[in-house]
């Protein structure tokens, strides 16, 4: 058995949407006797609502960049949490952060957003609703991750280097596209994905990987099948060991 281990967006959704070919290539994968897992930043709550809209095979989900892990019918298998007093001591200097859109905190499973300055375009969470204050946040019994909207992509390069720079002995922050998620420290996608190797009992030569964006790049190293999307940034790029336009073209290779 074979496991592969996808990112989820820019990397198995484009825009708005999968591709039907990759959609077909994920059913030709499991009807294999493969596994197929999504390994995300997002939450649990946003990441399954994706999974049910396109009927995606998925057999366990890590999210939180690592922080989380859930079977295939959503039961908690793995958790992390930030150390509630840097996650709120990071929101606070990052009110003072130019080109922040939002803040949005993940206690686990579901998220949280607060609007930092409604003058920046939000280029990750433009339709959500606020529902959270700073009275709320510091209420918060806890939280597993924060995501940094950024009005440019670098901006979140520099604004995660600042926070591993003064907050490094308790997280550790991700560029991310636009956005910039952090969590606690050690924690990573290959972290979660090592996880649901061991719980599963799969061969880590078996284990491929893809990806697209610097948060990524940990799972794009995992084992030896590490794969990145043509469309990534070359420094990213520069840390897999093959090159796909999509999922689906890398499914048919390892399967031919």
């Amino acid at each position: 058995m074979k496991l592969l281990a996808t990112d989820y967006d820019g990397t198995l959704k484009y825009a708005s949407h999968i591709m039907p070919e990759d959609l077909e290539a994920i059913q030709d994968w499991k009807q294999a006797g493969n596994m197929f897992v999504i390994v995300t930043g997002r939450s649990m709550e946003s990441i399954e609502q994706q999974v049910k809209e396109n009927d995606l095979p998925v057999d366990y989900y890590v999210t939180n960049n690592g922080g989380m892990v859930f079977d295939k019918e959503g039961n908690e298998l793995l958790a992390h949490y930030l150390d509630l007093v840097t996650a709120i001591d990071i929101i606070y200097a990052a009110q003072n952060e130019e080109g922040v859109a939002s803040v949005v905190i993940n206690d686990g499973r579901n998220r949280h957003k607060m609007t930092v300055d409604p003058s920046v375009s939000d280029r990750r969470y433009p339709h959500m609703q606020d529902d959270m204050t700073m009275e709320d946040l510091e209420n918060c019994p806890k939280i597993a991750q924060i995501v940094l909207s950024m009005a440019e992509q670098n901006m979140a390069v520099t604004l995660a280097d600042n926070i591993n720079m003064f907050f490094g002995e308790n997280v550790v922050a991700y560029a991310n596209n636009f956005v910039v998620d952090v969590v606690p420290k050690g924690i990573s996608k290959a972290t979660g994905l090592e996880f649901v190797v061991e719980y599963a009992d799969i061969d880590e030569a078996d284990v491929y990987t893809i990806g697209d964006s610097y948060n990524d790049i940990p799972l794009m190293t995992y084992g030896y099948n590490g794969a990145c999307m043509t469309t990534a940034l070359e420094e990213v790029q520069q840390n897999a060991t093959v090159l796909y336009d999509s999922v689906g073209t890398m499914i048919y290779s390892i399967l031919d």
